[in-house]
């Protein structure tokens, strides 16, 4: 898998990389140096985004072509997992090349009637329609770019999900897989009692079923067990999980897999509030890949919504932004860590670079009065108690 972060994604910021370290980064304060500008960024599926539904709809009519809308927030943990593993893969680029994209962020208040329209309760949602705008199926959640693959697929070829899963189960009832993906289902329509059977089915197969599915499995159940109040359970499953992600002699399986499922393990231990728990697995991706920009980000992140690691968290959004493309929500973080530990210079510095990268976004110009409000409080505070 070409993923844009971590590890194979990063490569080609080695060199940068071992020459800020061999500057002092990794050992004390990491210093506000900015990187050089990176190589061309990576490519992502060309989402046509703050446009009217209208001319989404004249756009599909005029290129016979159907719609994929992917309903998205700026703090959706699963969405930025999409985009950062999913919508970057040449394949799914590639399969959607005649297919019309529509982004529609559910925050701006412009798209309040049209989420409604489409009824979308949880994010990410992805709806499939017709060239005339009507709804042939959709799915809510994170997929790997294998399985959004499989499922664009299946709807070029005027299959819906639950066509191709009833296919499937017929043909292998009890295949790990096909469990998987039926209880994930089930999740999505809130058939919670049908999904937790089929959980549990797959729980009995785990000793010859592949690592990845047994891992996502327990997660799946682990969800179930926090939905009915179980919190202690969930927990343990969660623990079983990640260690099935961190064995000391990984397999090429769970390689392949590990950064995507450890994400997957982090956002579920963030739904349910478990803030120590979701600082320790990112900072176990991190010491699996100290090159890994999900966990490096998602550790400062958490570190600063906690206030906790702050220090730590300096290093990690540093690093995640040198072995990035200068991604501006990661600089902010930066920013923000300079912020909480009261480096108000540094953290103007760096928001006016996240505002440079990203002129748009209205919330880092926010930031930035917010820091200049807090240094020049700073200022009086300090020029008052010296007179």
């Amino acid at each position: 898998m070409n993923h844009r972060y971590g590890k194979r994604g990063a490569a080609v910021f080695l060199v940068l990389g071992a020459a800020l370290l061999a500057a002092g980064l990794a050992f004390g304060e990491p210093e506000p140096v900015e990187p050089p500008a990176p190589p061309r960024k990576a490519p992502r599926i060309p989402w046509i985004k703050d446009k009217p539904w209208t001319e989404i709809m004249k756009l599909a009519r005029s290129n016979d072509q159907p719609v994929l809308i992917d309903f998205t927030a700026d703090w959706c943990g699963p969405c930025r997992l999409l985009d950062v593993m999913v919508f970057t893969e040449k394949a799914v680029i590639t399969e959607l090349a005649e297919v019309v994209t529509f982004q529609v962020d559910i925050d701006k208040p412009e798209y309040a009637a049209f989420k409604k329209s489409f009824a979308v309760e949880l994010l990410p949602t992805l709806v499939w329609c017709d060239t005339s705008g009507q709804e042939v199926d959709r799915f809510t959640g994170y997929r790997s770019s294998n399985e959004f693959l499989e499922i664009v697929r299946s709807w070029r070829e005027n299959l819906t999900i639950d066509n191709v899963l009833a296919a499937r189960r017929s043909a292998s009832p009890e295949d790990p897989e096909v469990l998987l993906d039926l209880a994930r289902r089930h999740v999505e329509r809130h058939q919670y009692e049908e999904a937790d059977v089929l959980y549990r089915r797959l729980m009995n197969l785990r000793h010859t079923a592949d690592t990845r599915t047994v891992a996502r499995g327990m997660v799946g159940l682990a969800e179930l067990e926090e939905k009915s109040g179980r919190s202690e359970k969930a927990g343990r499953l969660v623990e079983q999980a990640v260690a099935l992600y961190t064995v000391a002699d990984p397999s090429d399986e769970v390689l392949t897999y590990r950064t995507e499922g450890l994400m997957e393990i982090a956002l579920f231990q963030e739904s349910r509030g478990d803030t120590l728990g979701v600082l320790e697995t990112y900072r176990t991706m991190v010491q699996l890949d100290d090159r890994d920009v999900l966990g490096l980000e998602g550790f400062a992140r958490t570190a600063v919504d906690a206030g906790v690691e702050l220090e730590e968290a300096t290093r990690c959004a540093l690093r995640a932004m040198i072995f990035s493309d200068k991604d501006a929500r990661i600089i902010g973080i930066l920013a923000e860590t300079y912020y909480h530990r009261r480096l108000y210079t540094k953290a103007i510095r760096w928001i006016n670079l996240s505002i440079e990268r990203d002129p748009a976004a209205v919330g880092y110009r926010d930031r930035l009065a917010v820091y200049e409000e807090a240094q020049s409080n700073a200022s009086g505070r300090y020029y008052g108690s010296s007179r």
